[in-house]
This record gives C-alpha cells, structure tokens and sequence, in this order.
C-alpha cells in the first residue's frame, strides 16, 4: 500500500480505537499502530479537519494533554448505524444476489446479515420486488469448480439448442475452462457413454452428488489450444450465404473457405449436427441461406414454415 494509502488507513482506525480506550497514552498509541509519536500526533492533528461537514461544529475534536488525547467529539462515528432506505436495498440486493450463487454463503449468514441490515434501516425490505437475474454461468462457477476440485458427480439438467431439447444427465467433471467469453465444464457424460463439453449458460439445474465421479482411466482433458469446437473430416460439410449483419459465422466459427460476393458472404464449413445450421437460419430472419447439401436446403424452409405455422 502507498505512503497515502497507509495514512488513510490509519486515520480510520484512530478514532474507533480512541474511543474504546477513553484516554489514550500517545507512546502506547504510536507504539500499537507501528509509528513514531511525532508522526502520530501530526496525523492526529489531521482529524480536526474531518468531519461529517465542513462546519466546525461537526468536526472531530481532539484533546491532548501531556502523553495522553482524547476524543471530545467523534464526528457522530459512534451513533448507531442508520441506513437509508436505498442503501439498505442496496446491500439486501447484494447479498440476495449472492444466496442465488450455489455455495458462495454458508450456515444461514446471507440471512443473519440481512437481518442486521433491516435492523440498522428500522425497515422490512422486500427484495422479492427487485428483478435479479445472474448471467447463468456466474450463478453455476462455483457448483462446477466444486465438483472439479471434489472429484464428485453432478446432477444435471442441460439444454441444448440446436435440438431445442432439455435432458436430464449425470455427468463426471474434468475440468472448468473459459474461452471467447464463455465458461464451459468438460465432463465424462454416462448418459451418452462419452466425453462433452457443456456451457455453464445452458445450465437448468444442476446438483453436486455426494458421490465420486466415475471418470474412464483413459479419459484426458481436451486439447483447447485449437479452440472449443475443431470440426472432423465426418462432419457434415455445408455451404451458407451469409447477408449483413451475419458475417459473424465465419469469423466465429471455423470455415473451410470464406468469399466475398458484394455485401454478403459464401462460406463452407463442417457440421457435427445439421440441427445447429437449422436453427442459425430460423435466427437470422432470412440473412442466412443453405446452398449445400441440397437435402439440408430443402429441409431447412420446411422446418422453418412448420415453425411458424404451431403459431
């Protein structure tokens, strides 16, 4: 910490540690923060200009005498905390935001402190008339690095948007990684007898087993060096005409080739399930066009108008 910061510091530690010793000895008060009497005094004398306001009737007030000082007048630090009522919400919101994060408060806290603040606000707060809402992998971080560092099996509900489908699964966790913004938990599945990786965004539920995750001997955490998706030579090779706005895709994803045709784009790239180009085109409104393979171009405006007519 800096010089300034040091001095800061202490200053808000004075006054509280004053006021609990009534008169203090100014050698046993430089002696216990660890500084020279000369260097105590200079900054006690800084306290008389603080204050709740620049009137001096609500400046602290120090007096010396001989070794010893007192505080004559704390500021009003020692009246009992008083919250506004957006202070208090403020806080109660905070530490509601924090129960909604699976492991981060223990024993009940969250609730005693939130007690405390109603206490000190002289008010009920109804959090429940604040809309809060956690991105989704911040509220299931700390569940997944649990079951990292544990070793243990997790319970899970996951949606998955290319088939517009939610499972239920138990899964083995490996490891937690992050990669273009987005927190990813790779786990054995027993579901699909196989390795997945799953986004914490697409998290519906999920639970930390009181069991031990059941990974193959043979199982090793991917390679990401080359990025979270690395298309295979069996995967389905597709062409797409991108319009603006969507040339996104093939900076996003890896493609094959990518040519400019005026304001739109050819691109090619590979596929591990044709659900995902589907759902793209139902996306763009239109911007996005399947060229190849023809049975994809054809089924694609099918599945799209089957869509629209269940409205």
């Amino acid at each position: 910490m800096s010089e300034t910061g040091d001095r800061v510091s202490r200053l808000l530690a004075l006054v509280p540690y004053l006021l609990a010793q009534g008169t203090a000895s100014i050698s046993e008060t430089a002696a216990a923060f660890d500084i020279t009497e000369e260097q105590l005094r200079k900054e006690l004398e800084m306290l008389w200009l603080c204050g709740s306001s620049s009137g001096p009737e609500d400046l602290i007030d120090l007096m010396f005498d001989g070794d010893t000082v007192s505080v004559t007048y704390d500021g009003g630090l020692s009246r009992p905390l008083k919250l506004t009522g957006s202070e208090a919400m403020t806080l109660a919101v905070a530490l509601r935001t924090l129960t909604d994060v699976p492991g981060a408060t223990q024993g009940g806290a969250a609730e005693r402190a939130l007690a405390k603040i109603e206490t000190a606000s002289g008010r009920h707060l109804d959090t429940t008339a604040v809309d809060i809402r956690l991105a989704a992998q911040d509220r299931w971080l700390s569940l997944a690095q649990r079951s990292v560092a544990e070793r243990r099996a997790v319970q899970l509900r996951y949606y998955t948007a290319t088939r517009d489908e939610s499972t239920e699964r138990v899964v083995d966790p490996v490891q937690v990684f992050s990669a273009d913004g987005v927190t990813y938990l790779e786990a054995w599945c027993r579901r699909a007898e196989g390795m997945r990786i799953f986004r914490l965004d697409r998290f519906e539920a999920a639970t930390l087993l009181d069991e031990p995750a059941r990974i193959p001997a043979d199982v090793t955490p991917s390679d990401l060096s080359g990025g979270v998706y690395r298309p295979a030579p069996e995967h389905l090779l597709v062409e797409l005409r991108l319009g603006p706005g969507w040339h996104w895709v093939s900076d996003y994803y890896p493609c094959e080739t990518v040519a400019d045709e005026g304001e739109r784009q050819l691109v090619s790239l590979r596929v591990s399930d044709p659900a995902w180009v589907s759902a793209l085109v139902r996306r763009s409104g239109g911007a996005v066009t399947v060229l190849a393979p023809e049975w994809l171009a054809r089924s694609v405006p099918n599945e799209a108008a089957t869509a629209l007519a269940a409205y």
